[in-house]
């Protein structure tokens, strides 16, 4: 049985050409490995490295050197790609064809069976709130709605792994958290594997178990989110179940993530002696509802410590 999904050893990319040498490689060996059923948050600036490394994941293009191995299998084995949904950053569809058209090629070309092609179709313009739409030409959609048949086709075939490029692009806030719910549910329903990149560091935080930072090509860290942020900072996270103690405390909050129903993480980067004593007399209270970590740190704090940390060294 697979232990990682996704494991590269030394991955490299240079964009050399005749006329000039690249000052440095687009990506520089990357070591990663990502276990099966997890969520992976891929994170960086731009010209970090990570369309660069999805590109090569899915054998778009070809590394200059290292090793990349998916589900298995070599990152450029053609039977592998049956078992993955793929959304790159910028999808461009048929324009002429419908929501339903489009899905009914993407479902010919997985080789999903006829007796149940009409089904499944029908059934991911369902998950991803696209059914009123499904005759409209997806011409006249807008870019939340192309973002919404991307998602639809990546899922299509029930893959057992999920890579996705910015997948959270175009979409307002509602869409954001139906996406987030369409992740959760790929991961719990159907035991798949997800590696997705995004500069949304709140949703990241919501629903990925493990992360990377990429900066300059180059790996900055990687592992999985709570033992990350668990390492410094003078914040307190309080994880809370039951919407009457949230109400308290969640307009003083400097990060708020809904975990589940009615759970929630509550994030305060310096809280005030006041508002210490008025946690601790929840925790007290409500011992079984309200628990406190210290120390740890939001994942926009440490993102940005990281980003911060490697261009003074390389400045």
């Amino acid at each position: 049985m697979e232990e990682y999904v996704i494991q590269t050893e030394d991955l490299t990319k240079s964009y050399d050409s005749w006329f000039k040498k690249a000052s440095r490689p687009a990506l520089n060996k990357l070591n990663i490995s990502i276990p099966k059923n997890c969520i992976f948050g891929f994170l960086g600036p731009n010209g970090a490295g990570k369309t660069t490394t999805i590109k090569i994941l899915m054998g778009l293009i070809r590394p200059t050197g290292g090793k990349a191995v998916v589900l298995g299998k070599p990152y450029d084995d053609v039977e592998s790609k049956n078992r993955i949904g793929f959304l790159p950053d910028s999808p461009a569809f048929t324009p002429t064809l419908s929501a339903l058209e489009f899905l009914d090629v993407c479902a010919r070309l997985l080789k999903i069976p006829s007796d149940t092609r009409k089904q499944r179709v029908e059934e991911v313009l369902e998950i991803v709130r696209m059914a009123p739409h499904a005759k409209s030409k997806i011409g006249t959609f807008s870019r939340g709605m192309l973002q919404r048949i991307g998602i639809a086709q990546a899922i299509l075939n029930k893959p057992d792994l999920l890579i996705l490029d910015e997948p959270l692009l175009g979409l307002d806030p509602y869409g954001r958290q139906e996406f987030k719910e369409i992740i959760l549910a790929q991961k719990q329903q159907f035991q798949a594997s997800v590696f997705f990149s995004s500069h949304i560091l709140s949703d990241v935080a919501e629903i990925c178990d493990n992360i990377s930072i990429l900066n300059k090509g180059k790996l900055l860290c990687a592992g999985p989110l709570d033992t990350l942020l668990s390492g410094g900072g003078e914040g307190v996270t309080v994880d809370i179940s039951g919407t009457v103690h949230v109400r308290e405390l969640i307009t003083e909050a400097d990060q708020v993530v809904k975990k589940g129903n009615e759970e929630w993480e509550l994030f305060f980067k310096k809280p005030e002696s006041a508002l210490l004593s008025r946690i601790n007399n929840l925790s007290e209270q409500f011992c079984d509802a309200v628990q406190i970590r210290k120390g740890g740190e939001d994942l926009e704090s440490f993102f940005f410590k990281k980003i911060e940390e490697d261009n003074a060294r390389n400045n």
